[in-house]
């Protein structure tokens, strides 16, 4: 069982720079930082960024690449009691100009040479950042109430603008204790982590809060260029713990070689933000790594499920059982908000001592499904709970199509496009129709496609009433920062060179 007990959520670095101050705690490149000498960055850090004017609640952008310096700012912000916004290093000036005035920011966070956001305080960090902090003495360490000490994470914006979602940092340990007791590639000794991409998705920030909790190693990875080059390095390492969307998992099972597996010494790939079609399930455990696993959550609560290899084989449409936790409730709810029983279909709420509170922008409830009654957290997800324990997510409220008097998910199509070999990436929505919506598909075709073999496919696969009516090809899905496709673009997009089906 993996316990601790911190008040702020930097306090762990220094907890282990005590304990075990050689061991190594960030890589990067050919450099290693250990527990102590990281513990000493986040406090020159916190006094950097006092002396900035940086004080209690204000929020600052987080727009820096994948770097020792990155995490060492954030674990600063949280140290005096500031609220850091991980945000996509890839984003545009006009980008980080809306999450500014958006969250109200007082200050950002971003690499000299590179356009930030109109605020109050821009904050450059170039390469002699480190030895300028260097002569800076004391701490900084927030002296108030723990209770006031907040987070705030985005969601993913794949039905419009990012929302804000606030919890305490308490919610926040909470989470790691539930990942890191319901997951076996936890346990046992100190695996490195290897982080592909900056922590500004919910599944990228959770995992490197969770190994730096519990002290053991993380990888910074600079921004490949080419899935094959992640590849290699990923390969690379023994026992590491690699978190990727699906869509990259997919993509990573095509390097694999014609016989043995892709990564035959990792102990676990971990897959999050969109539920894995089953096939891509048995792909990646059949040509990656036995050791796939599969977790479902949200900014608003953290890890909800888990699903390893053997249930995912056994239960292959779930993402596993809520892990159970003191206080944490996980239901299926009606329409008229009341609790249904097993197998019955309704929305997905949960509420707990994990459970975020509320958005930074109250308006932000009453836009699209992902919101907050009555104590509840309700993701906008669909979805039912077995007689046996498992959640099965049936898609998300925001992504159904109304057709004539059915209402369908988009999942189910796009995972039956996915088995055909011929299809990359396949993303589905409702626009507008004679009949309510028409069901049209977005294919990112491998080389050689045919239209037709694809048609055919969907038609032995899939009643009438699912089949797309036309499928566009592009060469690119449109992603959302988070990475999740932007169906809201897919929904406004010029349908040119659509094919009937």
């Amino acid at each position: 069982m993996i316990e601790f007990s911190y008040e702020n959520l930097s306090d762990c670095v220094f907890h282990h720079a005590e304990v075990t101050p050689d061991a190594p705690a960030l890589h990067q490149g050919r450099e290693i930082v250990s527990y102590g000498a990281l513990a000493e960055l986040v406090r020159q850090a916190a006094v950097y960024l006092k002396q900035a004017g940086i004080g209690p609640q204000d929020r600052v952008g987080i727009a820096l690449s994948n770097s020792i310096e990155r995490v060492a700012l954030a674990w600063a912000l949280m140290r005096i009691g500031a609220v850091g916004i991980e945000l996509p290093e890839e984003s545009s000036p006009a980008d980080l100009n809306a999450y500014a005035k958006r969250f109200a920011m007082a200050a950002m966070l971003t690499e000299k040479g590179r356009a930030g956001a109109d605020v109050a305080r821009p904050l450059l960090i170039d390469l002699n950042w480190r030895d300028e902090v260097a002569r800076l003495d004391g701490d900084a360490r927030f002296a108030g109430d723990t209770a006031e000490l907040i987070l705030l994470n985005l969601s993913s914006g794949s039905t419009g603008h990012p929302k804000g979602i606030i919890c305490s940092h308490q919610a926040r340990l909470v989470r790691s204790r539930m990942t890191l007791n319901a997951n076996e590639f936890y346990q046992g000794t100190p695996a490195p982590l290897l982080l592909a991409a900056p922590a500004s998705t919910n599944l990228t920030w959770g995992v490197l809060v969770n190994h730096l909790v519990i002290g053991w190693p993380v990888v910074l990875l600079p921004t490949y260029k080419f899935t094959s080059a992640l590849v290699r390095e990923a390969a690379s390492w023994e026992q590491a713990i690699l978190p990727v969307p699906p869509g990259m998992a997919r993509l990573m099972v095509e390097y694999a070689p014609a016989s043995g597996l892709l990564f035959p010494k990792m102990r676990a790939l971990v897959t999050a933000g969109q539920a894995i079609a089953s096939h891509n399930k048995i792909a990646l455990m059949e040509k990656a790594t036995p050791n796939v696993f599969e977790f479902y959550g949200s900014g608003g609560i953290g890890m909800l499920t888990c699903i390893g290899p053997e249930e995912a084989k056994r239960e292959p449409k779930s993402v596993g059982r809520p892990v159970p936790y003191p206080g944490v409730e996980v239901e299926i709810a009606g329409p008229d908000g009341k609790r249904l029983g097993q197998g019955a279909i309704g929305q997905l709420r949960v509420r707990g001592p994990n459970t975020a509170t509320h958005f930074f922008v109250p308006e932000d409830n009453s836009r699209g499904t992902e919101r907050f009654i009555d104590g509840w957290y309700y993701p906008g997800e669909v979805a039912s709970i077995s007689k046996s324990g498992y959640l099965v997510l049936e898609g998300r409220i925001a992504d159904a199509i109304k057709t004539g008097n059915i209402v369908i998910y988009p999942q189910e199509i796009e995972d039956v496009m996915l088995e055909h070999k011929a299809v990359s990436e396949a993303a589905v929505v409702g626009r507008a129709g004679p009949q309510g919506e028409d069901i049209v598909a977005f294919v990112v075709g491998r080389p050689g496609y045919r239209h037709l073999d694809i048609v055919e496919h969907c038609k032995k696969k899939l009643s009438v009433s699912k089949r797309p009516r036309f499928i566009y090809y592009l060469d690119a899905l449109p992603k959302t920062g988070n990475g999740k496709v932007d169906r809201a673009a897919l929904k406004t997009v010029p349908l040119k060179r659509v094919e009937p089906v």
